[in-house]
């Protein structure tokens, strides 16, 4: 399956990705300035690593059919994608929505829905021990064109949900985190800093990702930026107590 895939590394992500936890930048108390996208809900499961991919499809082009046996979440960053899950009517994913891709069910469409536009998305796949990426049923007969992420090691945590939000920082605008639960971020828009106590400055721009350090940091987001406002995506994992 791999040597079907076109890899590359664009984005970057924290340098600490072994970790019992990271942290939440959307606390069980949302921010004031996040709005939820969406909340997926599967069956608990040991989570050993997040694998990710930033996916780049030509316009017009078709995902071959397939399954995941891990639950994937996502982000539409650029395009808008036909998706459609067997048995179930086809939907539009637009740029700024968030998905949810159920393991178990073929996934009969994820396709570029423009025949003129690129369309890109982000896939976080929470898998337990041996489960891979992806399966397709055929091996593709076009070139995917996959920009990998460091694969994030999460250490067996159970997870049985991932909240999804959308932050906006303004002008200069900061925000303070408190550590909560694992979360992933992805700069959609804009210039920020994450400042961690301790740490040193780290600034990523529209299209990088990152992760936070243990549990129990201090940190906090400034966007850079005196004239273009900042969008922020954080994945959020969580566990049913």
């Amino acid at each position: 399956m791999n040597t079907a895939l076109t890899h590359f590394g664009t984005f970057v992500l924290s340098s600490t990705f072994t970790i019992a936890a990271l942290t939440s930048l959307a606390s069980a108390a949302p921010l004031e300035n996040s709005v939820k996208l969406l909340t997926a809900n599967f069956e608990s499961r040991q989570v050993v690593q997040i694998e990710v991919g930033d996916f780049h499809f030509m316009p017009g082009q078709i995902a071959p059919i397939h399954t995941h046996t891990a639950p994937a979440v996502g982000y539409v960053a650029k395009g808008e994608i036909i998706y459609q899950i067997e048995g179930k009517e086809p939907q539009i994913l637009r740029k700024g929505d968030a998905f949810y891709e159920p393991a178990g069910p073929r996934i009969m469409r994820f396709d570029n829905a423009s025949s003129t536009e690129e369309a890109i998305f982000l896939d976080f796949n929470l898998e337990q021990v041996g489960e891979p990426f992806i399966v397709f049923e055929q091996p593709p007969t076009e070139a995917i064109d996959r920009r990998t992420l460091p694969t994030i090691d999460l250490g067996g945590k159970r997870v049985d949900q991932v909240d999804i939000y959308t932050s906006h920082l303004g002008h200069r605008e900061t925000m303070n985190i408190n550590t909560q639960e694992p979360t992933l971020g992805l700069v959609a828009e804009g210039i920020i800093e994450l400042q961690i106590k301790g740490k040193a400055t780290q600034r990523f721009v529209a299209g990088g990702s990152f992760s936070l350090p243990t549990a129990n940091s201090q940190a906090t987001i400034v966007n850079v930026s005196a004239e273009v406002p900042a969008k922020l995506i954080t994945f959020q994992l969580r566990h049913a107590q």
